[in-house]
């Protein structure tokens, strides 16, 4: 089994040490382990071309990201030749860094599990032999833990934003742990409590490894989701305790005071629409393709309407 360890942060600093803390821990069991430190690579964003959706959902191809020149490739090869892996990133801002969200971005809808389904069933069904279709390796389930670390207490939405790296690639969360009051460079070293919960995390993620993943269990922190372990929640109308829906798989339920604590329930029949489980994915595929992806019935007057816009305003740039 290969376990991958992504850092987010400084060379050498906290969360980097408790990535390869946990490595550690995975490599005693076992486990060939690998460490890429994001910084190190040059990311470009998404541009939202569609290019990944339209070459899945349409035509059956790879889902491959249009943009060449940049490290992403080499990212992308490190995480679909994984079995496991552990994220760890800074909190900048209540969020992690930057950077993650810009893999996320490009990992989203191009490697989609339910996406690349769709996209090896059109093969089947139109009997495409020429090109290439998605990666086999899309479809092993991986399992992950997900490391958030802050100077303080502003960290609310670092490890739902870090769950969200998992989301596409239906990757099994097996824990989640968050370390704080560690702004200085390296303090993280002195702490041994964090240092033994971040190993006892690399070791968890190998031995969910060695199971079949439906016996996975989960060791972090219980949140309020039942599915997801999020603490994350959107009170959607304010006049009513449901819909309350989960921040980070999206699945709704209710809210409600019992015994002086709070509890989000969700109903068994709203399982299926949560984010985490490939009908909810896709569900949302085919909200995609009947509603995004659908051209307007008017889509003929687009050129003249776009006209305005054209020669409105030029984007002020830097001089050369």
């Amino acid at each position: 089994m290969k376990i991958l360890g992504i850092s987010c942060g400084r060379k050498m600093s906290n969360t980097e040490i408790l990535v390869k803390e946990a490595l550690m821990g995975a490599e005693e069991l076992g486990a060939e382990v690998e460490f890429v430190r994001l910084q190190d690579l040059n990311l470009k964003p998404c541009t939202g071309c569609n290019a990944c959706v339209v070459s899945l959902m349409e035509k059956g191809g790879t889902g491959d990201c249009i943009i060449r020149d940049d490290d992403f490739k080499f990212i992308d090869e490190k995480i679909m030749d994984c079995d496991g892996i552990i994220v760890g990133s800074p909190i900048y801002e209540k969020t992690p860094s930057g950077q993650l969200k810009i893999l996320n971005d490009r990992m989203g809808p191009s490697h989609d599990v339910a996406m690349r389904m769709i996209a090896k069933k059109i093969r089947e069904q139109k009997n495409i032999t020429t090109g290439n279709g998605p990666d086999e390796r899309s479809f092993k389930t991986r399992a992950a833990s997900l490391i958030a670390v802050g100077g303080s207490e502003w960290d609310n939405l670092a490890l739902p934003m870090l769950h969200l790296f998992t989301l596409s690639m239906q990757m099994e969360v097996v824990d989640k742990m968050l370390v704080n009051w560690v702004a200085l460079p390296g303090m993280v070293a002195l702490k041994d409590d964090e240092l033994a919960r971040a190993r006892k995390s690399g070791r968890h993620v190998a031995k969910t490894l060695m199971k079949p993943i439906e016996e996975a269990e989960y060791i972090g922190e219980e949140g309020m989701c039942p599915l997801c372990h999020s603490k994350l929640l959107e009170v959607r109308n304010g006049d009513s305790n449901y819909p309350i829906i989960c921040g980070i798989c999206g699945v709704k339920g209710t809210l409600s005071v019992v015994d002086n604590k709070v509890k989000f329930e969700v109903k068994e029949e709203d399982k299926a629409h949560s984010h985490i489980r490939l009908s909810g994915k896709f569900e949302h595929c085919d909200e995609l393709k009947n509603v995004s992806l659908k051209p307007a019935p008017n889509v003929h007057e687009l050129p003249q309407r776009l006209e305005k816009y054209k020669t409105y305003l030029t984007p002020s740039r830097p001089i050369s």
